[in-house]
Order: structure tokens, then C-alpha cells, then sequence
């Protein structure tokens, strides 16, 4: 397996002043028309578990509360197609949500409703660098089921060759993703209007989608690329400049001892043996392994740890590693660590059909408080499952973090 080493420079060459954060129409026919029930059945007791749930359709209208249940959700889980959840806003934007159902592997329920206006843009369009679009988009709070592709169809057309997807923090706006711009033409007069389309990884809250033209800003392609270089959010916070800073979820047990077993052999010992092949064609990934949360809580740390704490944070930097067709990220993180030589310690949990990841370069759940331990993300998103049940896709970008908070402290607030 080749190992190359991309650094911690990740940049951006975009026209806004936006930082990385890391580490987010068509008719009814065939489509499921939704009641509002809520979270009925999320709250059913187990004498009610057994009521039968119409199955979502491959397109489904959502209710005005925008809720999908828990048990409508079980519905599509594991299924290898995609699945489509349709709205509009009090605005009159339409909305289509997209979900791979082959990702969702720990149903749960998902509040959909979307709303997006313009209050406060103009502030938002001067911190990027003027840009002359903006549209504020509000999503509820939630604990996302699998990562989600959100499309919006503008009322109006856009003339903006790129747009970024932020979320702002503290008077700084941090890219989340950069939106797909595709025109459609509506209407008699065929109208043309601008849809977009960017990745979920986070919600609760106002994001903002900003646009605004890159061509013919500058004859020197040096200068194009250089000019609205963003500055990287700081990596000790959790967040590096991929946007994507570990989580591997609470659900998995991941703050919680009483496993026994260690990587499936049974006798507690650390594993350190890499993977089988399952295809002999090789695909890449990005992969990295950091703990910079430690530096921020030393206090917490158990003395006898200090030593295994590089003084950047960083076990591992972001690098482009090999791996084949069907392994999970506990494959390929069993292989890195065997490579590189960095210890790692696995337990299978038979509650969540998963291995837990306890340790990673002697550094294991507890030792920097009651809630610290070890977690994945890939591409920005903390799955709600074990990762030895997510399946690896070439191009993913995995992280593993070490987290002081139960995930707070890295970007992963579905526990709070």
C-alpha cells in the first residue's frame, strides 16, 4: 500500500473570503403523500411497534412538518437505490432531499423541513469579499441518517459560475461545500433559473449559499488562484481543512467500556494485522489520524499519556491511501496502522454488530476525561454506526479524531 503525504495546506483558490470548515421541482405522480404523524411512532411503546408502516417510495412528498419517522425510515435502510424527499418553502423555493438508502444503517428520524429567505445576507455577502449573491438556508436539528444531498430551485437565475455553501461562526464564514450549479428553463416563456445542489453533513441552524463569478477577474492564472485564498480553520479545534473531523457516534458505544473482546480473537490483545483483500483492484482515499483536542484539555490528560501526544496534534497527516472494493474504514485503518506502525486496539461490540475502536497510538477512551475517546468522519459526516459497517468509496475522505467532549469539541453536536 502507498502512502502519500498531501500536508496540512488544503487551499481553497476560490474569489470569496470563506475559510474551510472541517473537520454540508417536478410533479406528485408515484409519489408517497405523507401524514403528520410525527414522532408517533418514534414514541410508540413496544405494544405499538408492530403497526405496520407503509413503505417509502423511491420519490415522497413530505408532510408540512417535514418529518420522516423513525419507522418510515427502516423502510428504505440498506437498500441499494436512491431516495428522493420533496418540499418547498414558505418562499415558494422547491427542495428535493437525497438519501442513498445502502448508507443508512441505523434508521432514525429526519426533520426535513427546510426554509430559506434572505434576512441578513448583506452582511453575509461583505464578509465574502462583496459577493453579489446569498440566500440564508435554515435546517432543523437532527441526527442525520446517512449523508444527504440537498437540491434547491431558485425563483430566480443566478449569474455566478461558483457557489459556496458556509456556515458562519463568529463574523467568519466557513465552506462546508461547493454547491453544483445547474440553469433550468420554466414557464411558457421558459424562463431561465438557477438549482443547486451541495452536500449535508451538518444541520440545526442558518447556513448560506453564496455566489458570485470567477471568470475574467484576472488575465494571470497565479493571481486567480491566490486571490480569496482562504485561511484554514484551525486544526485544534477540531476541524481540519478537509471537512471532515472524525465521528464515530455515540451509538457505536464508543464512550462507554465494558467490551472484551479485542478485534475478534477474544483475547484482548491489540491488533495490528491489516486487512484482507476482497478485490485485487486498488481504489484511493484520504486518510488521517489527530488528537489536537488533547492540547486544548492537557489538564485532563492522564500523566502517563503525555508522551504519546505529538506536539501538533497530528498521528497520522491527511494522506492518500490504497484500499478494494467492498473493505470498510476499519479495513483500511487496520492497514494504515500496520504500515506505519501506529498501535491500535479494536473490541467487537455484539450489541451494535461493530468493532470499537478503544485506542490508537496508545492513546484510548478516558485517558482525557470521562468523555473522550475516539472518532471517525467521512467526508464531514459522523456516521451513526459502527465503522466497520461503512463501506469505504473511492475518493472518500476519512478522518479519525480523538474527542475531549463526546464529539462537541470536533463538530459533532448530535449528541447535544
Amino acid at each position: 500500500m502507498r502512502i502519500k503525504k498531501k500536508g496540512l495546506a488544503l487551499w481553497l483558490a476560490l474569489f470569496l473570503g470563506v475559510s474551510s470548515l472541517s473537520g454540508c421541482g417536478g410533479g406528485d405522480d408515484g409519489m408517497t403523500q405523507l401524514s403528520e404523524k410525527g414522532a408517533e411512532i418514534l414514541n410508540s411503546t413496544e405494544e405499538d411497534s408492530d403497526t405496520d408502516v407503509e413503505p417509502l417510495k423511491q420519490k415522497t412528498k413530505l408532510p408540512e412538518d417535514g418529518i420522516i419517522t423513525q419507522a418510515q425510515m427502516e423502510t428504505i435502510a440498506g437498500k441499494d437505490e436512491k431516495f428522493y424527499f420533496v418540499g418547498k418553502t414558505d418562499s415558494g423555493i422547491g427542495y428535493k432531499w437525497t438519501y442513498n438508502g445502502s448508507q443508512i444503517q441505523n434508521p432514525v428520524e429526519q426533520k426535513l423541513l427546510v426554509q430559506c429567505s434572505e434576512d441578513g445576507t448583506e452582511e453575509v455577502k461583505k464578509l465574502a469579499n462583496d459577493a453579489p449573491y446569498a440566500l440564508k438556508v435554515t435546517l432543523e436539528k437532527m441526527n442525520l441518517a446517512a449523508p444527504a444531498k440537498l437540491t434547491l430551485n431558485l425563483k430566480e437565475k443566478w449569474d455566478a459560475d461558483k457557489v459556496l455553501y458556509c456556515l458562519e461562526e463568529d463574523g467568519k464564514l466557513y465552506q462546508l461545500d461547493t454547491a453544483k450549479i445547474t440553469t433550468r428553463e420554466t414557464g411558457k416563456k421558459k424562463t431561465e433559473r438557477t438549482t443547486l445542489t451541495f452536500n449535508v453533513t451538518k444541520t440545526g441552524g442558518d447556513f448560506y449559499l453564496i455566489g458570485g463569478s470567477t471568470i475574467g477577474e484576472s488575465t494571470d492564472e497565479s493571481d486567480d488562484k491566490s486571490k480569496g485564498t482562504a485561511d484554514n480553520k484551525d486544526t485544534q479545534n477540531g476541524e481540519n481543512s478537509t471537512g471532515s473531523s472524525g465521528g464515530q457516534s455515540s451509538t457505536d458505544g464508543n464512550t462507554s467500556s465494558g467490551q472484551t473482546d479485542s478485534s475478534g480473537d477474544g483475547t484482548g490483545n491489540t491488533d495490528t494485522s491489516g486487512g484482507d483483500d476482497s478485490s485485487d483492484t486498488a481504489m484511493t482515499c484520504t486518510f488521517s489520524i489527530e488528537c489536537s483536542t488533547i492540547l486544548n484539555n492537557w489538564d485532563d490528560l492522564k500523566e502517563s499519556k503525555a508522551e504519546f501526544v505529538p506536539a501538533d496534534g497530528w498521528i497520522l497527516y491527511p494522506s492518500e491511501v490504497e484500499f478494494y472494493e467492498g473493505e470498510t474504514v476499519f479495513d483500511v485503518l487496520k492497514r494504515v496502522c500496520n504500515q506505519a506502525g501506529i498501535q491500535m486496539e479494536s473490541e467487537w461490540t455484539p450489541m451494535y454488530n461493530s468493532y470499537y475502536v478503544s485506542g490508537i497510538n496508545n492513546l484510548y477512551e478516558f485517558d482525557c476525561g470521562e468523555l473522550s475517546g475516539w472518532m471517525f468522519s467521512v467526508n464531514g459526516w459522523y456516521p451513526n454506526y459502527g465503522c466497520s459497517k461503512y463501506t469505504v468509496n473511492a475518493g472518500d475522505e476519512i478522518c479519525w479524531v480523538y474527542t475531549c467532549n463526546l464529539g462537541k469539541d470536533v463538530g459533532d453536536n448530535s449528541m447535544y
